[in-house]
């Protein structure tokens, strides 16, 4: 069974509202301006929307979860093949509220709060994801600061958009934490003490669209083989900067 993520404009979202609204970024009120001029109660995917546009899927799924979060749109999960399986009618105070309150200030709230109508209760799907952005990064400060030598090390954190935009794009994708983890775990090994591949051991290249698949074929061979190095590679051995440099140019 493989469930699909739609969303739809929420009944009675206005374009000017979205548009004077402070709390949403330029992104997010661009991708409710198309999904307002879709026909009336029309869903749409990510693919779609990333489709019709030169944004791509990750910036698009942080946009709709922004918007979300401030009430302008709901979120549609359906089972492939049966029809529609649930509407989330609970448009949150998460993912990531505290992620959102640090960008736009302890006053952010949904937008049924600020308009009057009842305040809806959290969805389970998008706190149950935060919790998971949350944890991977946590595993990933773990790897950064044992893996590298640090005159004084500085955590990444899950409050700033940029640090969860790849990650979160990847759960919704499919992909498990498990997965994730897995990923890190390898390339630590592969390629941690050296300097040319810390800068990019963090919340954005290990998990881009370009590098996530390629990363998780490599990492899960390495599991098969009991997490051993293949041939006369050892853990630590750079990929050298060529690789690195056609990564951060991909992604």
């Amino acid at each position: 069974m493989k469930v699909r993520i739609e969303w739809v404009a929420r009944e009675g979202a206005v374009l000017e509202s979205a548009l004077a609204d402070p709390r949403l970024s330029f992104r997010a009120k661009g991708v409710l301006a198309h999904m307002l001029t879709l026909p009336h109660e029309r869903a749409v995917d990510v693919a779609a929307l990333a489709d019709a546009a030169s944004e791509g899927r990750d910036a698009i799924g942080t946009a709709l979860h922004e918007l979300s979060i401030a009430g302008y749109c709901e979120r549609i999960e359906r089972i492939d093949g049966e029809g529609e399986a649930a509407a989330d009618e609970s448009l949150s105070d998460a993912p990531g509220l505290p992620m959102m309150e640090s960008l736009f200030g302890a006053s952010f709230a949904p937008a049924a709060r600020m308009s009057g109508r009842p305040e809806l209760r959290p969805c389970e799907a998008d706190n149950a994801e935060t919790g998971v952005v949350e944890r991977v990064i946590e595993h990933l400060n773990g790897l950064r600061e044992r893996s590298w030598d640090w005159a004084q090390y500085t955590p990444l954190s899950a409050k700033y958009a940029k640090n969860v935009e790849h990650i979160g794009g990847r759960l919704r994708d499919g992909y498990s934490e498990e997965d994730l983890i897995l990923v890190l775990d390898y390339l630590a090994a592969t390629d941690g003490g050296k300097e040319e591949s810390r800068r990019y051991f963090n919340c954005v290249t290990p998990f881009n669209t370009k590098n996530f698949e390629a990363n998780l074929t490599l990492a899960r061979d390495w599991e098969a083989r009991g997490r051993r190095a293949r041939g006369r590679k050892v853990p630590g051995t750079s990929r050298g900067k060529e690789y690195y440099l056609g990564k951060r140019e991909g992604g």
